[in-house]
């Protein structure tokens, strides 16, 4: 799978560790990892004060995460949203090549704005189940990373992954 991450569900990859790794790890071992310049800027910024910073600094250095520039065009229909830099160079990276299988965000404006504009999106939790249904992880290791994410969710998030995760069902209303 080929991705395209904005800034806050990165951060949530690069902060938060399972078995001592950073999961983003888990996700670079199944899928190449795309952001927006706009994206390595922002999550990068700070990379001497937050280790999650330091993470993605490195990956990026590294080129496991590759960074595309975007070139907006001026008055474009995402500049009339009150979407950040990162949230709109991320959709419209998706809109130039189309090449990807999903954007990947937590924002909830961008998750809005990208389905409007028919660009497949999903919650990092949603990217979970879609690499255990595609065969990509095992639902052990979804799961730790999922119940590891339960602090950047609001309640019912986690427990409804776990359980669509369990069931090994894409039905999101079980």
């Amino acid at each position: 799978m080929r991705l395209i991450f904005d800034s806050s569900s990165l951060i949530t990859c690069c902060r938060i560790t399972v078995e001592g790794e950073p999961i983003i790890e888990a996700v670079l071992q199944v899928c190449d990892v795309i952001v927006p310049a706009s994206v390595s800027r922002e999550v990068t910024i700070a990379q001497h004060l937050y280790p999650d910073a330091s993470v993605a600094a490195r990956l990026i250095s590294l080129k496991r995460i590759q960074v595309h520039k975007v070139d907006l065009p001026p008055d474009n229909v995402l500049d009339h949203y009150k979407l950040g830099t990162g949230e709109k160079e991320a959709i419209a990276l998706f809109l130039e090549a189309k090449d990807y299988s999903f954007l990947v965000t937590d924002d909830r404006l961008a998750y809005i704005v990208a389905s409007r504009c028919a660009v497949p999106v999903c919650l990092f939790l949603a990217l979970l189940v879609e690499l255990v249904n595609n065969g990509l992880m095992d639902v052990k290791k979804s799961r730790k990373i999922a119940l590891a994410t339960e602090v950047r969710y609001p309640k019912g998030f986690v427990p409804h992954t776990l359980r669509i995760l369990e069931r090994g069902e894409r039905k999101w209303l079980v």
